[in-house]
């Protein structure tokens, strides 16, 4: 325990982890996007093969 407490632990600024942080954000709208786009092309495959054999 007494040598985790020596451990020095170094963050970065609060800049740079607001930067960090847009990041991750944009990277998570990014996903959200992707995946809802890929539900729509689910939905149109699904449609389309119930047409083909109907």
């Amino acid at each position: 325990m007494t040598q985790l407490e020596e451990t020095p632990i170094t963050l970065p600024c609060v800049s740079e982890q607001q930067k960090i942080g847009d990041y991750f954000r944009n990277i998570d709208s990014l996903i959200t996007l992707h995946q809802r786009k890929l539900e729509k092309l689910k939905n149109i495959k699904k449609s389309c093969l119930e047409k083909m054999f109907v």
